[in-house]
């Protein structure tokens, strides 16, 4: 089969397998839970409550879209009906232009003001089939934090109308966080067997192929078992520069999966695997390194807007020029004027112990010997004989969430050069109220501005 060439087959590459293994680290994730949404007007209902593209076409308005170049556009269409067979899911960049997939996508659902009512993973299910019955329309899983689920289904039901989608939840499923980290290359070698690989599917049916060929390389013998599959794309760029970055995975499975690593066998790795359950505290904090939140557990529910978070530098988390969706109106006015006062870094905390606040967010400011402010001096014979105050000082940001000592915070642009261009030792912010001192981190996407 040619598609096999473009698999995760790293035995192909010629690789050393003298003493070389792989670590597979995997936790159970025991806060999430799944909306299913079925029928074939699922992706245009997905489309218009989304901030990624779900359909591989658009409908241009003047006043809703940022004016897409025309001739681009056309290159992107893709001849099918996708109302008749669960085909995947439209991802409109990558390093190979617009394809089809069927691995999880990662996206946002805004409310009417534009403030993110939280991020969810969107997977097309299953991940393979050879079922004609299963197959017949789009199917998705959508994943939530349990706090919120109850909240998104009464939202979808709201929307739906007359749509033909059927909405219900699915709580006969299990999801886990896998990082599989290979020896170290001079090139990763997750950007050249998976992530440009999977972006070369510019049909439903290579989609579908590639899926049961990766999930063969992974899980042989238990293919059956595995239900979706989301391949951590924010941290494309991080995999491009750093040889020995593991690939970081979420798999869904079925309520019968006791130990996802007792179902991993990767055939396709020229090299043993050691495996070593960690706890959940273990992803929660590569993801602060990275400087990305997963679901309403690390932010308040329309506190924030998606660009805020860098949904504009997460592969096809918020689309540009698909038209409508609910909170479309502000994100697309921030993305044509480019202007955001805020955004979101990663930061490292010192002296934890001493932050023993229950606040969801805490603000950051800067330290007070490094922030100028001017006092007004009032005449001695003020009838008033009130005192001058000193201005309050604004605070430079807030921390939205930590685990250790490294965590994620809103942060002021107008700080990001006095914040960037210090030691990474050296602390200027702090907690507002306490001793914590806040070091934020340059985060990958900056050079790009």
């Amino acid at each position: 089969m040619i598609l096999r060439n473009r698999c995760l087959l790293l035995t192909r590459r010629g690789l050393s397998t003298s003493n070389d293994r792989g670590l597979l680290r995997f936790s159970r994730t025991n806060n999430k839970s799944y909306l299913k949404v079925r029928g074939p007007d699922s992706p245009k209902f997905l489309n218009g409550l989304l901030t990624s593209k779900v359909i591989p076409f658009f409908v241009k308005k003047n006043l809703t879209t940022i004016n897409p170049d025309e001739e681009e556009l056309t290159n992107t269409v893709f001849e099918f009906d996708e109302t008749q067979t669960n085909w995947g899911v439209y991802n409109e960049m990558s390093y190979n232009g617009a394809y089809i997939s069927r691995f999880g996508q990662y996206a946002g659902i805004l409310n009417s003001k534009g403030k993110l009512i939280t991020d969810t993973i969107l997977y097309p299910a299953p991940l393979s089939s050879a079922d004609a019955k299963v197959m017949r329309y789009p199917t998705y899983l959508l994943e939530f934090d349990a706090s919120i689920v109850d909240y998104i289904q009464d939202l979808f039901n709201i929307h739906k109308l007359t749509s033909k989608v059927k909405i219900k939840k699915a709580n006969d499923l299990i999801s886990w966080d896998l990082s599989l980290q290979l020896p170290p290359e001079p090139t990763n070698p997750w950007v050249t067997n998976l992530l440009d690989p999977s972006t070369t599917t510019k049909t439903p049916e290579d989609a579908l192929a590639f899926a049961q060929e990766l999930v063969s390389a992974f899980f042989q013998g238990s293919e059956d078992q595995i239900i979706a599959l989301y391949i951590e794309r924010r941290t494309d760029e991080i995999l491009e520069t750093n040889g020995k970055a593991p690939q970081m995975l979420r798999v869904v499975t079925t309520s019968d999966t006791q130990n996802v690593s007792k179902i991993f066998n990767p055939v396709g790795l020229p090299y043993p695997c050691s495996i070593e359950e960690v706890d959940q505290s273990f992803f929660r904090e590569s993801r602060f390194e990275a400087g990305f939140v997963d679901s309403t557990s690390d932010f308040k529910p329309e506190s924030l807007l998606p660009l805020e978070l860098n949904f504009d530098y997460l592969p096809n988390a918020v689309s540009a020029d698909k038209g409508c969706y609910m909170g479309q109106e502000l994100t697309a006015r921030t993305l044509a004027t480019g202007i955001l006062r805020k955004r979101l870094v990663p930061v490292t905390l010192t002296n934890t112990d001493a932050l023993t606040s229950n606040a969801k967010y805490h603000d950051i400011m800067l330290d007070s010997q490094l922030t100028t402010t001017t006092t007004t001096t009032t005449s001695s014979s003020s009838p008033f004989g009130v005192a001058p105050s000193k201005p309050r000082q604004r605070p430079a940001g807030s921390l939205i969430a930590h685990q250790g000592n490294l965590g994620v915070a809103i942060l002021r642009t107008e700080h990001f050069k006095l914040a960037f261009d210090q030691p990474q030792d050296k602390v200027l912010f702090h907690i507002a109220g306490t001793p914590v001192g806040v070091i934020p981190k340059k985060p990958f996407w900056l050079e790009e501005q």
